[in-house]
């Protein structure tokens, strides 16, 4: 199971770094198609937009259709231009007046157009100038019914045009070849009128016909606004310069409908990638493989050496497994920064499952090295998840509610934050400010460090603050998974009113009285050597509960009354305490204890031999008759340094209470041969316990036990 375990974990590793690669390779991004995976860039990337959009930048131009707004034909404007005219000319005639330069200059005021005085004398005495203004007004009207511009300086190269009506908010495509330029216009319209009125002398025609040809005004105008708004969005959909991206930028968002800027971004990163892949993969594997095989030898060489207990190898190795999978979730179908990765609830679940710092923080140093690999093989992110683990290992240590778990949460978001900070902050330029030390420029101190508060420090903050929660989500899951506790949990078997507790104060008081003795001695021994001082304490309360089913049975609730045991065969005498664990590991899961209690209630006797029965029995029966097995207990041993505590004091405070006039001395004495007696019957001999291995010196041995 730990090989195949080990086996998950390199494999997801692996799969990891290259899930996006592998997604690009066999499903290759297609535009108007969503995208299922979100793609970050795992290094400095660089796109060239000049590059790879220019030839759709001169496709999209050569494509679009400019936009001209439509002016209704001023017809009456023109007829009053043309009955200005002609009273102008009228008034002149009425009056009789003699000089034509204030006409002249009249008409050239109104419709721009200058004239001689001598074409001036010809329009005045032409008599039917008002039939012949009329005939030119009508000839206009039908040249305004085409669709007439003033130039054609953005045609070029186009089929088509878009038209706006004033009265609707669409609009209408039309032909380049159904349209006219206004110099042609003209020209119509000169060459019509001058094959309708050719009878007309040249001298009148003339002057006449220059002077009606302003009126005619194009119907359609460039909307100048609209089409700098259109093409400034063609501009910004294939924009031409460098943008470049850092290991865990995101290039395209899950689930995002691709466009064909999209397209070319993803396979101009494929491609770098593609690239340098046969010089990473092999870096990548040996740095995954050298990670996990280092943790697995510092679990099983290094610290089983010192340990109280076998490290839970399966657990950690299943947690690492999790965590991958919950960090890589979340970069692949979440377009959040990466620095929002919440990695700091791996060291908090091991600390919350009483599992100690030293394996706590091994386990984040292999995590920080996983987790860089695939979000961004950098010095930068590396850093960043190592210290803020190492902060959540330091300061999730003691909490013993739920609650508390908002202050380890609110640190390891300022250390987050404070990484952050320091990796953007411009420390160049902030030496080049505090330098001159009498002149600091704070103003510009100020913004050096605006600069730096980017989103990323946000998101760093959050990612800290949301580990703590999320590591409360995940324990339930886990205590179920695998049979363990947390100390939140252990937490609430500290009440001495739980009913268990009572129950055993009123069916056992002496046993009560023993077992809160047994945990101050057990929680003060515990203290001293760094074991687990909850668990001890709890331990300790419950690790009698088997002997209400007989507490007249045991001394300590005879109160110097008879002893059943003076008329029991001491067989019998040794069945019935024997079965004080058995029963009090049958209460114990009744009642729900957690899995280390119900341990700890087993092994508190371990194997050890029930001297006192077996030798009446011995001077009773043959000794051919009498088998040691039946004077033992049924263990296990101690499997850690805390069942090995529960049984020393737990002999103590026994042996304590039968010592006439106790001194200090026979206190000493009386511990020291405990302790001898439970070595020399094996007791602390299990394979995994501390206590059974080869006899080291004082002080390397509480360092050991320290290890939590």
């Amino acid at each position: 199971m730990r090989l195949l375990l080990n086996i998950i974990l390199i494999t997801l590793a692996i799969l990891a770094c290259y899930i996006e690669g592998i997604y690009l390779y066999f499903w290759p991004p297609q535009p108007e198609k969503a995208i299922y995976l979100t793609i970050r860039s795992r290094r400095t990337f660089s796109f060239n937009q000049q590059e790879a959009l220019e030839v759709n930048r001169k496709k999209a131009f050569a494509l679009y259709v400019p936009v001209y707004r439509y002016i209704p034909p001023k017809i009456e404007a023109s007829k009053k231009k043309f009955e200005e005219f002609g009273r102008a000319v009228t008034i002149f005639q009425e009056k009789n007046q003699k000089g034509v330069e204030g006409l002249r200059l009249q008409l050239q005021t109104d419709f721009g157009v200058t004239l001689s005085p001598t074409d001036i004398i010809h329009i005045v005495k032409y008599r039917d100038l008002n039939n012949l203004l009329e005939g030119i007004l009508t000839i206009e009207e039908s040249i305004l019914q085409n669709k007439i511009l003033e130039d054609t300086q953005h045609l070029p190269g186009k089929n088509t045009i878009k038209i706006k009506n004033p009265n609707s908010e669409g609009t209408v495509t039309h032909a380049v070849d159904d349209l006219i330029a206004l110099e042609k216009a003209r020209y119509l319209m000169e060459e019509k009128v001058r094959q309708l009125f050719w009878q007309v002398d040249k001298r009148v025609l003339d002057p006449v016909l220059k002077v009606c040809m302003t009126t005619l005004q194009p119907n359609l105008k460039y909307d100048q606004i609209e089409n700098e708004r259109r093409l400034d969005k063609i501009n910004q959909e294939f924009p031409s310069g460098i943008v470049s991206y850092k290991p865990g930028d995101v290039l395209v968002p899950f689930q995002k409908i691709l466009n064909e800027k999209d397209i070319l971004l993803l396979n101009a990163y494929q491609k770098q990638i593609m690239a340098g892949i046969y010089r990473d993969i092999p870096w990548i594997i040996f740095t995954i493989l050298f990670m996990v095989a280092f943790y697995n030898l510092f679990l099983s060489k290094i610290l089983v050496n010192g340990f109280r207990y076998e490290p839970p190898y399966r657990f950690l190795l299943s947690l690492l497994i999790t965590t991958v999978l919950i960090l890589k979730g979340y970069l692949v179908f979440i377009a959040f920064p990466i620095y929002g990765l919440p990695f700091c609830l791996l060291p908090m679940l091991i600390i919350f499952l009483n599992h100690g710092k030293i394996i706590a923080t091994a386990t984040t140093l292999v995590g920080a090295m996983l987790a860089s690999l695939f979000t961004g093989p950098t010095y930068e992110i590396l850093i960043f998840f190592t210290f803020g683990g190492l902060a959540a290992v330091l300061v999730s240590s003691g909490l013993r509610k739920r609650p508390q778990i908002i202050v380890p949460s609110l640190i390891v978001g300022f250390i987050n934050t404070l990484g952050i900070i320091v990796f953007t902050l411009d420390w160049q330029a902030v030496a080049y400010q505090i330098a001159p030390l009498q002149s600091i420029n704070m103003h510009a101190l100020v913004e050096i460090v605006d600069a730096a508060l980017t989103l990323e420090v946000a998101w760093a903050a959050i990612g800290g603050l949301a580990a703590g929660p999320l590591a409360l989500l995940l324990l339930p899951l886990l205590e179920i998974g695998w049979d363990t506790a947390s100390t939140f949990k252990l937490n609430r078997y500290i009440d001495l009113n739980r009913p268990l507790m009572k129950e055993l104060l009123s069916k056992a008081p002496g046993t009560y009285q023993h077992s809160m003795t047994v945990a101050y001695l057990a929680q003060s021994v515990g203290e001293v050597i760094g074991a687990d001082t909850l668990l001890l304490r709890i331990g300790a309360y419950y690790h009698d509960i088997g002997k209400m089913m007989n507490p007249k049975f045991f001394i300590e609730n005879q109160f110097n009354g008879e002893n059943p045991h003076d008329v029991l065969e001491p067989r019998e005498s040794a069945r019935i305490i024997v079965n004080h664990v058995r029963h009090g590991m049958r209460i114990g899961q009744e009642a729900g204890l957690p899995k280390a209690v119900v341990d700890l209630i087993l092994q508190h006797h371990g194997s050890q031999l029930m001297e006192y029965f077996y030798n009446v029995a011995a001077k009773t029966y043959p000794k051919s008759t009498i088998q040691v097995e039946d004077f033992r207990y049924p263990g296990p041993k101690p499997q850690s340094v805390e069942a090995a505590i529960l049984m020393v004091t737990d002999a103590v405070e026994a042996a304590s209470r039968s010592l006439e006039d106790p001194t200090r001395k026979k206190f000493k004495k009386m511990v020291r041969l405990i302790l001898v007696k439970r070595i020399v019957d094996g007791s602390f001999t299990h394979p995994l316990s501390v206590a059974g291995k080869k006899a080291r010196p004082q002080k390397d041995r509480l360092a050991n036990r320290r290890g939590r």
